[in-house]
Parts: structure tokens; C-alpha cells; sequence
């Protein structure tokens, strides 16, 4: 139990996280140098290393470059994945054009993972393949076991790529996504009559692909479905949205 406890943050990671936030909440516009070290020693009583530390992490995010005369905001787009997080919390629900734009290229590397995992893969590795479409096909298993036999077929074609750049561009834009996502709203989702039959639908598809060991055709699959998966998102988060509009009427 105790090793699951995530140690407090220094003070220099409360510093940087509340400049962070505040920089992506538009405090700060782009080039703008960020108040001295001075002002953030005394507004945080803080030591003038833990400020200085601060700065660094701003930098390594990419949100800010530390330049003669002080450190200043920089483009969001120089920024690196490690914003992705931050970025999504900014509002109380994640922003939709942002899951969506995360959700779309998840679905173009899933589509290079299949294919190169197809160009490579052993017969032992194309029966296990097989074996986790037949996860997804069995009537005796509900809709969220089903949907997760799903995701596990997705990452081990990631697996089998055998690709080690595509491996952590995926983890750095699934694993925030996902632990951001209205799960109640997912899981009724996953149990929609409809959801089913995509994920059988989908699942019949790859097994055909993969007894023809057509890369491409697998891609493509994986392709629809992440459209039809970006679809059901926008859907749900619209909805999450609604509700607090509602409540303030």
C-alpha cells in the first residue's frame, strides 16, 4: 500500500505546475517575459533555487526559454508532449478539438503499428493475433471485457511493430487522454447494443486480414474504427460539457 503513495511535490514543482497553469490559462501571452526571480521568491516564499529549479522544468516542458533578462512564454506549439496533460485540464471537461486532434493521430500510428507488425510478424505471433480477435467475438464476455480484449489486440500489434519511437509517441498521447475521459459515460457507451457489434464487426475484419497477412487491410480496420471511436468521444464530452452549462443556468 505504502509504495503506491506519490511523494509531495518539492517546492519547486508546485512553483513551475502554477506558472504552468496559469501560462496555458492565458495569463501570459507569447513572448512575454515571466515576473523575476525576486517578485516569485517573495510571492511564494520560496528560496531563490527552488525558483531558478522552477524555471528549468518550465523550460524542459518547452512552455517557456530562459533568455537574457528572465525567462519568457513560448509557443504552445513548441512545446513538448508533456504539456498534453496540463493542457487538458485547463477546463473541467477536456477540450473536444483536443481529444480529437490526440484521438486522430493515436489512429494513424495504430494504422503504421499493423502494418509493419504484419511485415514482421512470426506464425506464433500471427496465431496469438488470432487468438485476441477471438477474445473480442465471445458471447460469454460483457461489453467492457470485450471492449478491453479490444485494446489489448491494438497494443500488441503495437508490440509486434517492434518500434520503439512509435511505442512512446503512443503511450505520451494515450495515457493522458485516457485518465482525463469521463469514465462513467465510457462504460455506459461500451454497453450500447451498437458498440458491440462495431468492436464484432471490427474484430471480423481483422481476422480475415489476418489470415491473408494483408498489413494494409489491417491498417485500414484499425483506421475506421478510430473515426468511428473519435465520433462516440466528441458525443460523450459534448455531453459532459452540457451539463455544467446547464447547472449555471
Amino acid at each position: 500500500m505504502l509504495d503506491n503513495i506519490k511523494p509531495a511535490p518539492s517546492r519547486s514543482e508546485e512553483i513551475a505546475a502554477t506558472l504552468r497553469d496559469e501560462i496555458l490559462r492565458g495569463q501570459y501571452r507569447v513572448g512575454e517575459r515571466l515576473p523575476s526571480e525576486r517578485d516569485l521568491c517573495s510571492r511564494f516564499e520560496a528560496s531563490r533555487g527552488a525558483v531558478r529549479e522552477a524555471f528549468k522544468k518550465l523550460e524542459q516542458l518547452g512552455i517557456t526559454s530562459i533568455q537574457p533578462g528572465g525567462s519568457r512564454v513560448a509557443a504552445i506549439e513548441d512545446c513538448t508532449l508533456d504539456v498534453l496533460g496540463p493542457l487538458l485540464d485547463v477546463s473541467d471537461v477536456p477540450d473536444a478539438k483536443l481529444v480529437d486532434e490526440v484521438m486522430h493521430m493515436f489512429g494513424i500510428l495504430l494504422d503504421t503499428a499493423a502494418r509493419k507488425a504484419m511485415e514482421s510478424a512470426t506464425e506464433s505471433e500471427l496465431t496469438r493475433a488470432q487468438e485476441l480477435v477471438d477474445e473480442i467475438l465471445r458471447d460469454d464476455i460483457d461489453a467492457v471485457e470485450q471492449h478491453m480484449a479490444m485494446r489489448r489486440l491494438c497494443m500488441y500489434f503495437v508490440e509486434l511493430a517492434d518500434h520503439l519511437v512509435l511505442r512512446l509517441t503512443i503511450n505520451g498521447l494515450r495515457t493522458p487522454v485516457l485518465s482525463r475521459m469521463p469514465l462513467q459515460q465510457m462504460r455506459s457507451k461500451m454497453n450500447e447494443p451498437e458498440a458491440r457489434e462495431i468492436r464484432r464487426a471490427f474484430a471480423g475484419e481483422i481476422r480475415q486480414a489476418l489470415r491473408q497477412r494483408d498489413g494494409a487491410a489491417v491498417g485500414e480496420a484499425m483506421l475506421r474504427l478510430n473515426r468511428m471511436m473519435r465520433q462516440r468521444v466528441a458525443t460523450m464530452l459534448a455531453a459532459a460539457a452540457d451539463g455544467p452549462r446547464r447547472a449555471q443556468l
